[in-house]
């Protein structure tokens, strides 16, 4: 696959990523509480994502693949898909929780901080030079979704603390997406995979924490269903697909993208007021995104 479609992948991926913020905030409206948006939001995403898991695995089995690879592979893969399953419930959980607390923009802002921890955790774990082009793209990145928050100063209150803790697990999932798809060309048996086990573990989760009734899943039914089924399935396997082919820290400064179109989204669905500094990051952000590019 050509670098360029593989970077258009994550755009459309942070589109959608991005579009997902107003239907996670909305989905909470009517009762509904996160753990229990995020158990249904990934039971659509498993529904979704089987029937092309079992159309790849019928091609392309996953563990005879593996384990003609040797068994250190297959082992590493196996550890790989739980550790991707419990970084993706872990980062959901606190982001969804985080977006009843603080606002839509401190959220989207807070977890771009991926961005500069991606290269930064590659560094220094597993020594990879970064091209100083790169990291300037990074500085601007997080320039423009700090604009995009409204340029103002952020209290550290719990719901800010919570989204600074997901962008570590969003980091690492990057960087293990970006392992992970160099050993196996699987993207829809692993994108099942890792939402089936989030799914698993947010209703594991979810009697300890919190009630809910049908009634209150029905009456966000449309929510769920699309960040079940765009966010969840397809976003995530768009990430999958093109990140066998796009190094981890150029796509976490195209996902940032998301941050920008949050906004963008609040603003033309929820009536939300848009100043000039967050037009202005936007702006900064498709700079970032070109410089990748070079």
């Amino acid at each position: 696959m050509p670098r360029l479609l593989s970077h258009a992948l994550l755009m459309i991926t942070a589109l959608i990523w991005g579009v997902t913020f107003v239907f996670q905030t909305t989905g909470m409206d009517q009762g509904l509480g996160p753990f229990g948006f995020t158990a249904f939001r990934f039971l659509a995403g498993s529904i979704a994502l089987l029937p092309l898991a079992i159309w790849e695995a019928r091609a392309t089995p996953l563990k005879p693949l593996l384990v003609s690879s040797g068994p250190g592979d297959y082992r590493k893969i196996m550890i790989g898909t739980l550790a991707l399953g419990v970084l993706m419930f872990c980062g959901s959980a606190l982001q969804q929780v985080s977006l009843g607390i603080t606002s839509v923009a401190n959220t989207a802002f807070l977890t771009t901080l991926y961005v500069p921890m991606v290269p930064l955790f590659g560094l220094v774990l597993f020594a990879r030079n970064i091209r100083g082009l790169r990291w300037l793209a990074v500085g601007i990145c997080m320039v423009g979704s700090w604009l995009m928050s409204g340029a103002s100063p952020m209290e550290a209150v719990i719901g800010d603390i919570m989204v600074v803790i997901g962008a570590v697990f969003w980091a690492a999932h990057i960087m293990i997406v970006g392992a992970m798809v160099q050993r196996s060309k699987t993207p829809f048996q692993l994108a099942f995979l890792q939402t089936f086990i989030t799914m698993v573990l947010s209703f594991v989760v979810l009697p300890f924490l919190e009630t809910f009734t049908m009634a209150q899943v029905m009456a966000v039914l449309p929510e769920i269903l699309f960040a079940g089924v765009m966010s969840t399935a397809v976003g995530f396997t768009l990430q999958l697909v093109a990140q066998q082919h796009c190094s981890d820290a150029a796509a976490a400064i195209i996902l940032s993208l998301e941050g920008a179109i949050a906004a963008i989204a609040g603003w033309v669905l929820l009536d939300q007021t848009m100043m000039t500094s967050a037009i202005i990051g936007a702006a900064l952000i498709f700079m970032a995104i070109l410089l990748v590019e070079l």
